[in-house]
């Protein structure tokens, strides 16, 4: 008996789901968002996962811990202390081998642009270390697929006094395909020892880092490098292998794409709530009569429950496969954000996409957590109505007289708990309960009048706090413009009365009797295009921003030449005496990067020195400052001239004195001198902050980072340029060109940021389209009394499709108002940082997204509305209440 009855359960519920496909169909679509996106976030994680596990041994090889000396830098090596870490690494039985490495870096010319390398010298200790023998100029292997190098291809080697060619002997693996600490640079280039004295590859006589191997799982290599560090003082012990497994990079892609389209799968499970009120309004005929033949609550439940589960599950496969195909593309969008640049190449991993049974097992089971739980919900909340309610042809009205008063206290009590855990202000409190009088109190004047209210109490406090607060007032604006705009439907729907346009008014008119049916698809198409209008809107001005000041470039200066301190050992280019490299430039300006503090303070600064050549172009945020200095006799500037940070120094025209040293660790002496504040001025206009400018000639500080500040205006001299000092071993940086790459690189990210938020209006076309379908069939005695009294069918047809739009132009003029706030505010919060900064529109880019959401939706309702078109006034009025 009891089987008969399960089996009938399981027949209706069948039934119900195969006999409305259709609406299936839809509800899949509008569900199986949650579960693509949350699939295709965490196959991102696996892929990242494997990729990284790979590279242990791809770039590692038998190097489980690198040893340096703690004073060592990528500017400056220093020889390891070989007797104090051999017997050190000689009282662990742990230690299985280990070798003495020269490591310098190069700069390599493969197939006409510039390469930074690792250069390993090969001697016997190494290949007995590798258990090998290695082929002279052994490339590593990432480096070679990179760049498509073949074995006998010839490149050219630059070092810090020379350069020399080579033929490719072999490709590296393992150990030999090297690719520093964090196996991400671009490889290594393995010279016969021989080379690194010759050539000037390499400046010490001793080693300056260990490869060392042990017997201990990855997991135990930071505990031991730690215990290593604290036997030895003088050494620092990375732990590359385990740095690599556990870099957050394992899982902060997949989680922040997770993050960054929450409120997308936010939106699918409004749908989901949505949608299973539709079918539990659907289904009350039919469940009427099984419950008046003595069906008890509980088979009502499961026969409800059954049917939403049999949606769910479809969705949840639909979407994980969509998920796998999704992570594809993420993936390939990931890989695609490569770096370009026209002088220097670089080896650009692509992470292979890889994903678990296990993570698409997690991803449904996430996905469906909230369905479920509404699922429930529902089918308990309708198993609990009586026979003569279900059987009735009446929309479902559940007695809230008595709870009326039990629900608001229980929504007051929830706003204020709310809003006192994360001690928000009395004014956010109050803004709370403001909020939700309208939803009890429904009456168009009463809730446009709190909306305003709500918008006019935010606005004064717009900009303050801190990102709690933005978020805070977020929430507000849409509450306060849900209101304001909700509030006009009766009046446009009057508005249209006077045109005599009967599908607009019918349109509007079913809107406002059944808001609060129509309210989830709502949220979903505001909310949705706030986010696309907020992430178009704040990147692309701060980009602009950015674009818009490249030529002024870093004080002034468009082009930085940084000197190579190893340089040091063997003498630095002197720029300003080439004539030919010197007319590419409108100007070239010595200066040095130094290290400034007060005397008795432990805070640092940075500070330019140079001399009165720098005043030519120079451009501090300071207008009455720079007027000054456009007067003035530069020659004239006395020695010890700063002019200094207001973040520093808050009063110019006064003595201070500092102490000044080099930026380099470990060789910079300090020096004591007292210093004359011209001037001040706000670093955050710059584009590159700096604390402060120093004027004094012929000043050498021994330690610090020298270089050339340049103003080039022809990008091809620019690009010579850069060559010509990359060819010197120095670091050249044309900052017109970097913010250019910038700025596409922020469009590129803007434009992804779009298609995530995008994908939220699947759930509202989905939704748009099954409140449709379920409205044609609900109104069918409305539609014949239309089509008895001589209505055209284009006339009903037309009344549903504007319905949907109606909704969506809400939506949108919601999304606007409530934009213009949210924009207002992260502005407010911007400006006392960058205080020119401008809102752009991307006019084009939000046109043709709204243009898209409108021609979507009709096409989504198109379907469910033409059936209206079909239903014959004789069968439409045989419905009766």
């Amino acid at each position: 008996m009891l089987r008969q009855i399960y089996d009938t359960i399981l027949k209706i519920s069948f039934r119900n789901f195969i006999k409305h496909w259709k609406v299936g169909l839809l509800a899949i679509l509008g569900t199986m968002v949650a579960t693509m996106l949350l699939v295709g976030g965490l196959s991102l994680n696996d892929s990242v996962s494997a990729y990284l596990h790979q590279k242990l041994t791809k770039n590692f090889g038998d190097v489980d811990l690198i040893i340096k000396d703690k004073a060592d830098t990528i500017f400056l090596p220093k020889a390891v202390n070989a007797e104090s870490v051999e017997l050190l690494l000689k009282q662990y039985p742990q230690v299985t081998k280990y070798v003495p490495v020269k490591i310098a870096q190069v700069t390599a010319k493969i197939k006409g642009k510039y390469v930074d390398l690792f250069a390993i010298a090969i001697n016997e200790n190494f290949e007995k270390f590798l258990g090998q023998n290695v082929q002279p100029f052994t490339i590593s292997e990432d480096t070679a697929k990179a760049f498509g190098i073949n074995i006998g291809d010839e490149i050219e080697i630059i070092t810090a006094k020379t350069s020399f060619n080579i033929k490719i002997g072999a490709f590296g693996r393992g150990t030999l395909n090297f690719r520093g600490e964090t196996a991400s640079a671009n490889g290594t280039i393995f010279l016969p020892e021989s080379y690194f004295e010759e050539y000037s590859v390499y400046p010490l006589k001793d080693p300056n880092v260990y490869f060392v191997s042990t017997n201990l799982p990855v997991e135990q290599h930071e505990t031991f490098a730690k215990e290593l560090e604290e036997k030895e003082g003088s050494i620092r012990v990375i732990a590359g292998k385990y740095r690599l497994s556990n870099s957050p990079l394992n899982k902060i892609i997949g989680y922040l794409f997770i993050g960054f389209s929450g409120f997308t799968v936010i939106s699918s499970f409004l749908f989901v709530s949505s949608f299973f009120g539709i079918i539990v309004e659907e289904r009350k005929r039919s469940l009427g009569v099984l419950r008046a033949l003595g069906y008890t609550s509980l088979r009502m439940f499961s026969v409800l429950f059954v049917e939403g589960l049999l949606y769910l599950i479809s969705s949840e496969i639909v979407g994980a496969v969509a998920g796998i195909f999704f992570g594809r593309y993420l993936l390939d969008k990931i890989n695609s954000f490569g770096r370009e640049d026209q002088l220097f190449a670089f080896v650009q991993d692509r992470i292979p996409f890889n994903i678990s049974f296990s993570t698409i097992v997690l991803g449904i089971l996430i996905a469906m957590i909230v369905p479920v739980i509404i699922l429930i919900y529902r089918s308990m909340e309708f198993s609990q109505i009586t026979p003569s309610e279900l059987y009735g042809d009446r929309p479902i009205e559940k007695k809230k007289k008595k709870g009326k008063v039990k629900r608001v206290f229980v929504a007051i009590v929830g706003i204020l708990l709310f809003l006192f855990l994360l001690r928000t202000s009395y004014v956010y409190a109050l803004l709370g309960l403001l909020s939700i009088v309208p939803l009890f109190y429904r009456n168009s004047l009463v809730t446009f009048v709190y909306g305003l209210s709500i918008l006019a109490s935010i606005y004064p406090v717009v900009g303050s706090g801190g990102a709690k607060d933005l978020l805070i007032r977020s929430g507000f604006a849409l509450v306060g413009s849900i209101y304001s705009i909700f509030a006009f439907i009766p009046y446009a729907k009057a508005f249209f009365e006077r045109f005599k346009n009967v599908s607009v008014v019918l349109a509007l008119s079913y809107i406002d009797k059944h808001k609060m049916r129509n309210f989830a698809m709502f949220v979903i198409y505001a909310v949705t295009l706030i986010l696309i209008l907020v992430s178009a809107i704040v990147p692309t001005s701060i980009s602009e921003y950015i674009n818009e000041r490249k030529e002024e470039g870093a004080f002034g200066y468009n082009f930085i030449i940084v000197e190579n301190p190893i340089k040091t050992f063997f003498g630095s280019y002197k720029y300003l005496n080439d004539e030919e490299f010197v007319a590419k430039f409108e100007a070239l300006v010595p200066l040095q990067l130094v290290q400034a503090s007060f005397p008795e303070d432990k805070k640092k600064y940075t500070i330019i020195v140079s001399d009165e050549r720098i005043f030519e172009y120079l451009k501090l945020p300071n207008e009455k400052l720079m007027k000054e200095i456009k007067r003035q006799d530069w020659s004239k500037v006395p020695d010890k001239t700063l002019y200094l940070s207001n973040k520093i120094l808050k009063t110019p025209g006064i003595e201070v004195t500092m102490v000044l040293k080099g930026v380099l660790p470990g060789i910079s002496p300090k020096i004591v001198e007292t210093l004359y504040v011209k001037d001040i001025y706000d670093p955050q206009e710059t584009l590159l902050p700096l604390d402060g400018v120093l004027i004094w000639r012929n000043k050498k500080f021994f330690g610090a980072i020298s270089g050339y500040a340049g103003v080039i205006k022809d990008p091809q001299k620019a690009l010579e340029a850069q060559e010509f000092v990359a060819r010197k071993l120095d670091g050249a940086f044309y900052i017109t060109g970097e913010i250019e790459k910038l700025y596409a690189s922020t469009n590129n990210l803007v434009d992804l940021s779009l298609q995530l938020f995008q994908l939220g209006f699947i759930a509202g076309f989905a939704g748009l389209a099954i409140i449709t379908f379920r409205n044609v069939y609900a109104r069918k005695k409305e539609i014949g009394m239309l089509r008895a009294i001589g209505a055209d069918s284009k006339v009903v047809y037309r009344m549903f499709i504007y319905e949907a739009l109606a909704i969506v132009f809400i939506a949108t003029i919601v999304a606007i108002l409530a934009s213009i706030f949210v924009v207002k505010d992260l502005v407010a919060f911007v400006q006392p940082l960058l205080s020119s900064f401008k809102v752009v529109i991307p006019f084009w880019k939000v046109f043709v997204t709204l243009a898209g959401v409108f021609g979507i939706t009709i096409i989504f309702v198109s379907l469910p509305a033409s059936i209206s078109q079909k239903i014959p006034p004789s069968e439409a009025l045989r419905v009766f209440d």
